[in-house]
């Protein structure tokens, strides 16, 4: 452990970034249970159109602001930015249940993905200075958990939240007035994120490590010269993980309406399952991804990060697949077990991974070029396929199985390929990170 701060202070960072990361999510993705209601009460929109909201609207402004949040996590004091990142994110989620009309609702997720940008990069940097190579992989995975935490939460309290507000009269609140169901959720759910906000300034900011300069930081063009360097390793991992992250987002933002519209499920009823689900085995795959891996590497496996993403990809091609054509719906619950635990051992790894690769100069820099190349193109585009698919190939709203099925075949068969390719050139990238680190800063 880090000799700056004891083993508990360390762990106690790990929950409050984890707890953060959980409500970016939730913030983010609690629009995926509310479809229906949102498309009523916004004149019949389509699915096309409620997909911008979700995926575009958001993306754009998160990953256009991506690259600075990163070049000033590389300079700046990491805490105090996530947490001003924190504030505005959740009073703009609040914002989102104040508006009535599309476009407003548009502006207003563009919003809250300017706050989200913030947090990726400081945290993913702060964690590579509080924690070992050998331990790193453990403390990202516990945090990068939140995915699978905000949306079994999301669904958890969502699904029966809407179902409750549907069944009663709406409410009136001083100054905003009569407010439909999915605007009180926007507002419940946006406001404690106001605290977790505060418990972030509790934190202190850890002393940079593994710099190969005295520079505060370093410009663009050299961020440049080390991605060109390692051009392959970038490529393959990157396109790899464009495939999971894209796969996983359509897979979150319609597995709830597929439930309700194919199966006829309540929003309660497959809120509460999928919701447990994602919370208990995205949490176990998170875990143990990073304990397996930190495991392997002091076994003398320093891929292990990027191998055990390999070897899940893999898993996924057909468990992923069959899980939204089989037309018992307690089978494909079934299925959701080992494609959340597949899912859930990604996003902490390629934190790991890119945190193993790059010198302290560039770690919040790194990230932001990763959610920039990857999750700008799965955020936007991952909502909008298979609503697209279902709409102009299948011509069919019951279509959103297929449609899901299919993504899952083209992406998960991408992700193998490229990570397994990758593996060679990510263990170059680790002999290069190895000898500059035994080299004295300049």
């Amino acid at each position: 452990m880090s000799e700056q701060f004891s083993r508990g202070y360390l762990w106690y960072a790990v929950g409050v970034l984890t707890v953060a990361s959980t409500f970016s999510i939730i913030d983010r993705q609690i629009l995926n249970v509310m479809i229906g209601p949102v498309k009523r009460d916004l004149g019949g929109i389509s699915d096309f159109q409620v997909s911008l909201i979700m995926g575009f609207a958001f993306t754009f402004m998160y990953s256009v602001l991506s690259y600075p949040a990163g070049w000033l996590a590389d300079r700046y004091n990491r805490r105090n930015l996530m947490a001003g990142g924190i504030a505005a994110w959740s009073l703009l989620t609040m914002i989102c249940g104040m508006v009535s009309q599309y476009w407003h609702l548009f502006w207003a997720r563009m919003g809250v993905g300017v706050g989200e940008a913030t947090l990726g990069p400081a945290a993913n940097s702060s964690l590579a200075d509080y924690f070992p190579a050998d331990r790193l992989p453990l403390a990202i995975g516990i945090v990068s958990s939140a995915p699978f935490v905000g949306q079994g939460l999301a669904n958890i309290a969502g699904g029966p939240l809407i179902d409750y507000l549907e069944a009663t009269p709406n409410f009136v609140l001083p100054g905003l007035g009569e407010l439909y169901s999915w605007q009180m959720v926007f507002i419940v759910v946006g406001a404690p994120g106001l605290l977790v906000a505060l418990a972030m300034m509790g934190l202190r900011e850890p002393a940079r490590r593994g710099k190969v300069t005295d520079e505060v930081g370093v410009p663009l063009s050299e961020v440049w010269a080390f991605v060109r360097q390692r051009w392959a390793f970038f490529a393959l991992v990157f396109t790899g993980y464009l495939g999971l992250a894209t796969q996983g987002w359509s897979l979150f933002s319609w597995i709830v309406e597929y439930y309700v519209r194919n199966h006829g499920w309540t929003r309660t009823e497959i809120g509460l399952t999928y919701g447990s689900i994602a919370m208990v085995i995205g949490i176990m795959g998170s875990v143990i991804g990073g304990l397996w891996a930190g495991s392997l590497m002091r076994r003398n496996v320093p891929d292990a990060t990027l191998r055990l993403v390999t070897y899940g990809s893999i898993v996924l091609i057909p468990t992923a697949t069959a899980l939204t054509l089989v037309p018992n719906p307690y089978v494909g619950i079934v299925l959701l077990i080992p494609v959340t635990f597949c899912m859930a051992m990604p996003p902490g790894l390629i934190m790991a991974s890119l945190q193993a690769v790059a010198p302290n100069e560039l770690r919040g820099q790194m990230v932001a070029l990763y959610l920039i190349a990857v999750n700008f193109l799965a955020y936007t585009f991952a909502p909008s396929l298979p609503a697209l698919l279902s709409d102009f190939v299948f011509e069919s709203e019951l279509a959103l199985g297929k449609s899901i099925s299919l993504l899952a075949v083209i992406n998960y068969t991408l992700a193998s390929v490229c990570l397994y390719l990758g593996l060679k050139h990510y263990r170059r990238a680790l002999t290069q990170a190895s000898d500059w680190a035994r080299t004295p800063a300049a």
